[in-house]
């Protein structure tokens, strides 16, 4: 089960660093999602628009390990947990008449082939944190409390972003 983690999005201007978002060029599906750079905002896009927002929240799930040969399996679906739990809570605040976005987990896992350069659900579909220059390690020890270290043996987290503003 995910938990939630409340912040000020002002926050973020701590943790966005351009050599992340130049992290997503080594990425092996960098050019290959719609919701994954190039096709996605510029990395000063992103630098204008995150601090704007009035709250901020983390969701985080750890996820166990229990066959490393189920490992693949468990990354796409560990991921769709993630997205579905950020689009609920952006729909909600969305009906609610506010400006909210979403962000998530790494790359988009929702189609098998994805049509580029324009994504054909952007509805059910979130931009990877990283790809905003965030560095999600730095953020979610700071917000969350969690040191996320790698190799990863035995659990891994998935983070969800969403931002929204006051009504």
């Amino acid at each position: 089960m995910y938990k939630v983690y409340p912040f000020d999005p002002k926050q973020l201007r701590a943790y966005q660093d351009v050599k992340v978002r130049e992290q997503c060029k080594s990425c092996k599906r960098y050019g290959a999602k719609a919701t994954c750079p190039p096709y996605v905002e510029s990395f000063k896009y992103y630098d204008t628009l995150l601090f704007q927002y009035d709250n901020g929240c983390l969701f985080v799930e750890e996820f166990p390990i229990d066959d490393p040969a189920n490992w693949q399996q468990l990354g796409r679906q560990s991921s769709k947990v993630i997205l579905q739990t950020v689009l609920e809570y952006r729909n909600v605040l969305l009906k609610q008449g506010r400006f909210a976005v979403g962000f998530g987990a790494g790359s988009c896992k929702i189609c098998d082939a994805c049509r580029l350069p324009n994504c054909r659900f952007p509805e059910k579909s979130l931009i990877p944190i990283e790809a905003t220059g965030i560095n999600v390690i730095k953020l979610v020890k700071l917000i969350a409390n969690i040191e996320i270290e790698f190799p990863v043996v035995y659990s891994f987290y998935r983070i969800g972003m969403l931002l929204w503003d006051n009504l």
